[in-house]
């Protein structure tokens, strides 16, 4: 599975992700390009890739082009 995230800007960045996205059944060979925002791995399981997205998300990741980590101004 592979998905392009937003905020990836150093190796504890690239660590987060690895340990956030191992923590599930399934998850294998977690690898993530710091300049592209590529994250990629193998998944055997019945969960869809918004289950992953959603957990990218809440670990201050979120896929690219989707939204905004930060709240400006109140919104």
């Amino acid at each position: 599975m592979e998905i392009l995230a937003d905020s990836i800007k150093c190796n504890g960045c690239v660590n987060n992700i690895k340990v956030g996205l191992k923590k599930e059944e399934g998850v294998s060979n977690v690898t993530v390009d710091i300049d592209t925002g590529k994250v990629k791995f193998d998944y055997e399981g019945a969960k869809e890739r918004k289950f992953f997205v959603k957990i990218l998300d809440e670990l201050g990741f979120p896929e690219k082009g989707k939204r905004n980590r930060f709240k400006i101004f109140g919104r």
